[in-house]
Order: structure tokens, then C-alpha cells, then sequence
């Protein structure tokens, strides 16, 4: 078996296989749906390849910069990981995932997310990681936020070309996310990644106040008619609850925006909220939406403790403390990015820990 990086020119293979394990027939191709992954460019995504040419195991592998706070760390995500059949039970995917973690070190990079919480990335050091509420947004709940947003003079409307720079200037003023183009952005926009492996209906939003784009949102909803509730006596189905993919702006903004997706889907939409929204999660409960709270989604290992430690903690001080409390990466994970750390209670002189965007947002892989 030969293990390496792929080429350009065998993506459209790889996009075939992901296809075969992850996708039915008449969905989008995973092609479409990772652009990040499998288009054609500098590739850093890893293959196992039998000696008869056939293409065995896939891991796509995607680099970034992920904005936490005060700093940008140097990141690499993984996803799309997938073995044919015939190939299966070999280890050929903890091969490539110690490809993709040598690779990401070779690279300076302080972390690799990984869009999955399988025993195979348990073993190679990805912990959960971070905090976030998981709040539903039900029917009633959106017509209370949407009540409360009445008074104010705000436009929702959907997402046009023309507000593709505003919405990046949103996404780029935020707390924390992961660094895009107005260029990557569109692509990611375009793709509907999570939306599509849902089996959900991408919908973009934003909210114009005084000609100016103040909130925005992306969001996957079920293909049912807008606005229509299900029939019992019809025999219809109850339409899936959908997802808030990403948003960005005022949280007044957002919460009308996410009011209005829920509304019209006529379904619930799940909403989760990292730790360091503390308004839009304020005004989601105070509408009388539950909130559950628990881990970021997926799981991270750090890809290098020293850049890590470099990256997230400039001032020498603050490292030392911070060694001092976390002798391992899972502990270093856990005293960095999540507030409720048992281990933050243990210390003292910690700097506060770092937000994260949520992972299965737009830069889902």
C-alpha cells in the first residue's frame, strides 16, 4: 500500500469514493458540497493507494486561520475520511490520520479539528473540546423573538450578490470564526455543505438597517413549502426541524434573523451557541427557547503543544501559569478553550480562556 499526499488531477477520484460511502443516489457530490476539499489547487489532503493503482482510503485535510479572541491560531481540519469496502479493518485510516497530523506540525499549525469523535481519533489524541448551548428555537419561542423585534425599523430579506462584502465584514468582525475571503466565502456559500449532508435547503439571510447590512445568516431548513404546517388530517408529514448554520452582526439582528428562518420553515431550528455569544443566547432563552449545554461539535487534537502554547498564549507569564495547570494536551485543550474547566478552578493567574467558533458551521469539512 502506498500512503501520500494526493494529486491535484486525482481529486475527482477521491470526490468518486467519499461519494460511494457517504452519498445515495441523486444527492450533490461530495465534489460540490467540499469545494475546500476537492477542488483542483495546492492539496494537502493524504490517499492510500493499492499497488494495482486502486484508490483505497481518503482524508481530506484543510488548512486555516482560525481567529479565537485576541489571537490567530494556525489550524488544519479534517473530514470526508472514507475506506472502500474491500479496504476496510486494514488501519489505513490511522495511517493517514499520523500523515495529517505530521503534516500539520511541518506546517507551524497549533490545532487539527477533526468533523468526527471516532475511536480511531479518540486514540490519536482528539479530545471534545470547548463549550456551546444547543438551543431549539421552536414555533413559539420564534414568534415571541420576532414579537420583540417588531419596534425596530430592521429589513429581513434574503441574502443578494450585492451584500457579499457587508456579510464578510460582519463574519470578520466576530469574536471568533474561522478567516475567509469575500472569494471563500462565496464558495462556501455557494457549496451548502452541511445543508446538503443534512439533506436540507440552504437559505441565506440578512438584516438592512438604514441601507446597511447589520446581521446575517445561513441557515439549512426543510424543503417544505414556507410558512405551511403540517396537516394531520392530510396526512402530512411534520417538516424536520432545521439548523443555523452561521451568522454574524448585532445580536438583535441575528435573533430577528433566526426568528424569521424558523417562522417560515414552519419547523424548529436548533441554534448552537458558543459560549461566548452571552446576548444572543440572553435573548433565545428570554423568548422561552431551551438551551442544553455541552461540548463544541467533533473533537481537536493539538498538532503542536510548543506552537500551541506560542500561538494562543503570546505573554510568557500567562504560559507558565498555563503549563503549569495542564501537564498534558487533553488538559492544555481543556484549560484554553473551555471556561468551565475543572482545571481553571484548580489554578491560579490563568489568562481566560479562548472562544471558538462552533465546527459545523460554514467551514464544516
Amino acid at each position: 500500500m502506498q500512503y501520500r499526499l494526493i494529486r491535484p488531477e486525482e481529486l475527482p477520484q477521491a470526490a468518486a469514493l467519499a461519494d460511494s460511502v457517504f452519498r445515495k443516489e441523486g444527492d450533490r457530490s461530495m465534489g460540490e458540497l467540499f469545494p475546500s476539499i476537492f477542488r483542483p489547487g495546492l492539496v494537502h489532503s493524504y490517499a492510500a493507494w493499492d499497488e494495482d493503482g486502486t484508490l483505497a482510503a481518503f482524508m481530506g485535510l484543510v488548512p486555516s486561520t482560525v481567529q479565537a479572541g485576541p489571537v490567530a491560531l494556525r489550524a488544519f481540519s479534517i473530514g470526508s475520511v472514507c475506506t472502500a469496502p474491500a479496504y476496510r479493518n486494514r488501519g489505513l485510516a490511522g495511517t493517514l490520520l499520523a500523515l495529517c497530523q505530521k503534516h500539520a506540525r511541518r506546517a507551524g499549525a497549533a490545532l487539527i479539528f477533526v468533523s468526527g469523535e471516532r475511536s480511531l481519533y479518540e486514540r490519536a489524541g482528539c479530545v471534545p473540546f470547548g463549550r456551546a448551548a444547543r438551543v431549539r428555537l421552536h414555533p413559539e419561542a420564534a414568534a415571541s423573538l420576532a414579537a420583540a423585534a417588531e419596534d425596530e425599523d430592521r429589513l429581513l430579506r434574503p441574502m443578494q450578490p450585492e451584500d457579499l462584502h457587508a456579510v464578510c465584514e460582519l463574519l470578520t468582525a466576530r469574536e471568533a470564526g474561522f478567516a475567509a475571503s469575500a472569494g471563500e466565502l462565496a464558495a462556501e456559500l455557494g457549496a451548502g455543505a452541511l445543508a446538503g449532508a443534512m439533506g436540507l435547503t440552504p437559505r441565506t439571510l440578512v438584516a438592512v438597517r438604514e441601507g446597511r447590512v447589520e446581521g446575517f445568516l445561513a441557515a439549512a431548513l426543510p424543503a417544505a413549502v414556507p410558512g405551511a404546517p403540517a396537516d394531520p388530517a392530510r396526512g402530512d408529514a411534520a417538516p424536520s426541524d432545521g439548523a443555523a448554520v452561521e451568522w454574524a452582526g448585532r445580536p438583535e439582528a441575528v435573533a430577528a434573523l433566526l426568528a424569521k428562518a424558523a417562522l417560515c420553515s414552519g419547523a424548529a431550528l436548533e441554534v448552537p451557541v458558543p459560549w461566548h455569544e452571552h446576548r444572543l443566547l440572553a435573548l433565545l432563552r428570554e423568548a422561552g427557547a431551551a438551551a442544553a449545554f455541552g461540548g463544541n461539535a467533533g473533537t481537536v487534537c493539538a498538532a503542536s503543544r510548543a506552537e500551541l502554547l506560542r500561538q494562543a498564549v503570546p505573554a510568557e507569564a500567562d504560559r507558565a501559569a498555563v503549563e503549569a495547570a495542564a501537564p498534558g494536551d487533553r488538559e492544555l485543550l481543556s484549560v484554553l478553550f473551555d471556561p468551565d474547566s475543572p482545571l481553571r478552578a484548580a489554578a491560579d493567574g490563568l489568562p481566560p480562556a479562548l472562544p471558538l467558533p462552533y465546527l459545523y458551521g460554514l467551514h464544516f469539512v
